[in-house]
């Protein structure tokens, strides 16, 4: 049983083909790899940067708490001052 020459051309045309195709293949997963190496960098910066700008509302958050304490603080002390007026306005003109 001997192969036409024909027979060979179709079958190195075939492995031709293949090799092709399992190369485009391999070099479709390598890019695909690297768009996501790619993807998962830019992940990491856009998480850090989140982070970074919620530390930084939290500690704004923090200092308005803080001045609203103090303000609350400042109105009772303000409130009770004004009382001790009154007492001494009530006292000065009983006399």
């Amino acid at each position: 049983m001997s192969l036409s020459t024909e027979v060979y051309i179709l079958l190195i045309t075939n492995l031709v083909s293949i090799g092709m195709w399992v190369g485009s293949v391999i070099a479709f997963k390598k890019h695909i790899v690297e768009k996501l190496d790619d993807f998962k960098e830019r992940q990491k910066e856009i998480k850090e940067e989140f982070d970074k700008n919620i530390k930084r509302l939290e500690e704004k958050q923090d200092k308005h708490n803080n001045l609203i304490e103090r303000m609350t603080i400042v109105e009772q002390s303000t409130k009770a001052a004004h009382h001790r007026i009154d007492e001494i306005r009530t006292e000065i003109d009983k006399k």
